[in-house]
């Protein structure tokens, strides 16, 4: 899952003047505005931002066997050599992830 942070000027309705706002994506969507002056934040529906991470997640695992495949076309060797350490720590890099999200909603 993509969590990016992005600066912009924006119009803040509380500063009533353009401010730079820090925007937070998850994937491709919003999750949060602040303005960075007076600190007013605009915040997503917990549950949208959850249903906006499993229709995500859903797109990974649909598309999964189609990328193994470019990577098994790309480099079989190092497919190969890879592949054992991905299936130990995908479990661990799926939890770390959504605990970054849920950590995300709390910080609101």
């Amino acid at each position: 899952m993509n969590i990016t942070k992005m600066q912009a000027d924006l119009f803040c309705v509380n500063c009533n003047q353009d401010t730079l706002h820090d925007v937070i994506y998850l994937e491709e969507s919003i999750e949060r505005i602040s303005c960075t002056l007076c600190e007013t934040t605009l915040e997503i529906d917990e549950k949208l931002v959850l249903s906006t991470y499993a229709t995500a997640l859903f797109k990974r695992i649909n598309t999964k066997p189609k990328r193994m495949n470019t990577e098994i076309k790309n480099d079989l060797s190092r497919f190969l050599c890879s592949i054992p350490i991905r299936v130990v720590t995908k479990p661990y890099r799926m939890v770390k992830e959504f605990k970054n999200i849920k950590n995300m909603m709390k910080e609101k």
